[in-house]
């Protein structure tokens, strides 16, 4: 299993940008529903835990990769329903994180 920059920093680019969003909408949870911000929330904790995985060498990399994979693709559905840009802005950080995860996902382990 080959891990890439590109890999690496796409799942740290999720994970600062479900942070911040979440920061910012922090004084405007009322406008959106529990499920967005519940979302947001495992997205950024499951590419925050993705992310460490790969930066140790993790044997688990694989299981991290799958639930990266899902969570940013939920996100990115939830995300783009909304009107608001920074949501929009966030499921275009997590598209491109699932995608680049994927890779990991679903590589033959060694």
């Amino acid at each position: 299993m080959t891990i890439t920059h590109s890999q690496t920093q796409a799942c740290f680019d999720a994970w600062i940008k479900c942070e911040n969003l979440l920061t910012n909408l922090a004084k405007e949870r009322d406008q959106f529903s529990k499920e967005i911000i519940k979302v947001m929330d495992e997205c950024a904790l499951i590419c925050m835990g993705t992310f460490h995985a790969i930066k140790s060498y993790s044997p688990n990399i694989r299981n991290f990769a799958l639930l990266c994979v899902g969570i940013c693709e939920e996100c990115a559905e939830i995300c783009e329903t909304e009107m608001d840009e920074r949501l929009k802005e966030c499921a275009a950080v997590c598209r491109r994180c699932s995608k680049y995860i994927s890779t990991l996902a679903f590589s033959s382990l060694p």
